[in-house]
């Protein structure tokens, strides 16, 4: 399997996982259910997990579809950038939920860590949707802004959107 394909096999499982985890450990807050808590920390560790490797995999599925027609350099860079930071996100989502497992003795420092972990959660899962917008935007120019061209290049400077109407400048 390539890392194209490895990517692409991948790189919905954070993003679905990180979502879960946080409507459940949302749930958790308001039926007051340990356990249920337990399983949402369990999916962020399990979604922290699956982003390293999508992540790794990144490089290799943009250098096979850089040069494809449609495809916008822009949306890329906009797309790995954010990736480094939904993957930072959700690996701290995940380490912070590994400790709070582990420390399930310590009660203050469960609560403690719960409501870190919910923050982590609100991070992560936003940052992880985020950048699988952007990702989908790559190849599937269906979902890209009415503003973007046929070839999804343009202006850099709002994301490889093309100016729509008037030319004249702002400044």
């Amino acid at each position: 399997m390539s890392s194209v394909q490895l990517h692409l096999a991948l790189t919905h499982v954070p993003v679905i996982l990180s979502f879960i985890a946080f409507i459940i450990l949302l749930v958790s807050f308001f039926i007051k259910n340990e356990t249920v808590a337990k399983v949402s920390y369990y999916l962020l560790v399990f979604a922290g997990i699956t982003a390293i490797p999508v992540f790794l995999t990144g490089e290799g599925a943009e250098e096979a579809v850089e040069n494809l027609p449609g495809v916008s350099e822009a949306i890329i860079e906009k797309h790995e950038g954010l990736a480094k930071f939904a993957l930072i996100a959700i690996s701290a989502s995940g380490l912070v939920s590994l400790v709070v497992l582990f420390l399930s003795k310590q009660q203050a420092l469960v609560r403690l860590g719960k409501i870190v972990i919910l923050l982590l959660a609100i991070a992560s899962s936003a940052l992880m949707l985020q950048t699988a917008h952007l990702g989908g935007q790559i190849r599937h120019t269906e979902i890209r802004s009415a503003a973007v061209g046929q070839n999804g290049e343009g202006n850099t400077e709002n994301g490889g959107a093309k100016e729509s109407g008037n030319e004249d400048d702002d400044d």
